[in-house]
């Protein structure tokens, strides 16, 4: 499932770290002046871009939308074949017969392969493309030359993503969602939070996305602590010491587990969709109640009736479920970009939240709360099981 968490955590292949003891290390992010673009957009927007970039006009023309997916490549398999399933879900519930249809362009994860592939639909008449899905890539497309049609990466752009006035940018990036966190957090009347974190690329990953997106908000910083295995013990006498109104987990739900139970009851919990994982336990449920996170309304509505026409069998994995939402409003965005300009791009409904398109040519995610909950089932009424509840239920959104 490698495959799976890069395109989730942001499409670079991350190798897990081994957890380290090391002690309880505390320290304060500085404050910083609130920015003069949304803290949505500084999150996202490449280091590069100094200013707001030119706008495309409407591109029309040309016979079918490719779509640069790795299929070749065993590692993206699931991820290639659940993000396929959204597109082509999309496709036959929404199209109303002017979208060109879609059209597979199996490749490798090789960049060399990519580029070639895209060279080869651009001289079918590509109206659109959907991908890459690697960052590399992505780069390089973006280093190769001008295209005159719009190109919707499923990754995000970096410092090293050179402009390019057609190439888009649509990703699940957990930076941009642990932004939106310490917003909501604010939102809700919090003031100083504590970011929880622990050793690996994933949670540096969620605690840089929160504190830049604190900063964004012009308030006084967040305080942070990493916790080595042994440390856990002492991270309650370590907020009870502070001023702690709130924490921020940057965590997976494994992780989360462990820690929860040290932190006490006495404050809110926070965390990204990463603590959403699917069908869990009554057990784990009980381990990671109350905690509020973030998520798309396509997992914490499952059951809204607008999804039916999408005729799909939803997996146990929220994972894969999130890269089937992706798909469809992938779709959803290349199908706009013909026929709109790109600063006017909006999608209100979308499956992984409510999309707009920045001045920076990036998606922007706005994701609805949830809090984990869990109900103990009776024992002795009729038709009882041992079958794992739903992990999560619905929130009003922010």
């Amino acid at each position: 499932m490698r495959g799976v968490a890069a395109v989730l955590y942001g499409l670079t292949m991350l190798a897990a770290s081994p957890l380290r003891a090391e002690p309880v290390v505390q320290f304060r992010i500085a404050s910083a002046p609130a920015a003069s673009q949304p803290a949505s957009e500084a999150a996202s927007a490449p280091v590069s871009a100094a200013a707001s970039s030119p706008q495309a006009a409407p591109v029309k023309g040309g016979n079918f939308i490719a779509v640069l997916l790795p299929t070749k490549a065993k590692a993206w398999r699931p991820a290639v074949e659940a993000i396929k399933s959204g597109l082509f879900a999309a496709e036959s519930a929404l199209s109303d017969g002017n979208q060109p249809p879609l059209r597979v362009f199996d490749t490798t994860d090789a960049d060399e392969d990519i580029l070639a592939q895209f060279e080869r639909a651009s001289q079918m008449g590509a109206a659109a493309v959907i991908g890459p899905l690697t960052k590399s890539a992505v780069n390089k497309l973006a280093d190769s030359g001008e295209f005159s049609f719009p190109v919707l990466a499923l990754n995000s752009f970096d410092s090293e993503t050179p402009r390019q006035l057609h190439l888009f940018s649509f990703s699940l990036s957990i930076e941009a969602e642990a932004a939106q966190v310490a917003r909501q957090m604010r939102a809700d009347g919090y003031a100083h939070p504590m970011v929880v974190s622990v050793d690996g690329a994933l949670p540096l990953r969620m605690t840089q996305g929160f504190t830049d997106g604190w900063r964004a908000l012009g308030v006084e910083g967040a305080s942070v602590i990493k916790l080595g295995p042994k440390d856990m013990p002492q991270l309650k006498a370590q907020l009870d010491l502070s001023d702690v109104d709130a924490v921020f987990l940057a965590m997976d739900e494994r992780m989360a587990r462990r820690v929860r139970p040290f932190i006490g009851t006495g404050r809110p919990i926070y965390a990204t969709s990463q603590i959403n994982t699917g069908k869990q336990s009554t057990t784990a449920l009980l381990d990671l109640a109350g905690i509020h996170y973030l998520d798309m309304p396509w997992l914490i509505n499952p059951d809204n009736p607008e999804y039916k026409i999408y005729e799909h069998a939803r997996s146990p994995s929220n994972d894969l479920e999130r890269l089937f939402a992706m798909g469809v409003d992938a779709w959803k965005i290349a199908a706009a970009l013909l026929v709109t300009p790109p600063d006017q791009i909006s999608v209100p409904d979308g499956l992984s939240g409510r999309l707009r398109m920045d001045s920076h040519n990036v998606i922007q995610r706005e994701l609805t709360s949830g809090t984990l909950s869990v109900s103990i089932p009776n024992a002795e009424a009729p038709g009882y099981t041992e079958t794992p509840v739903t992990a999560s239920a619905p929130a009003s959104a922010p």
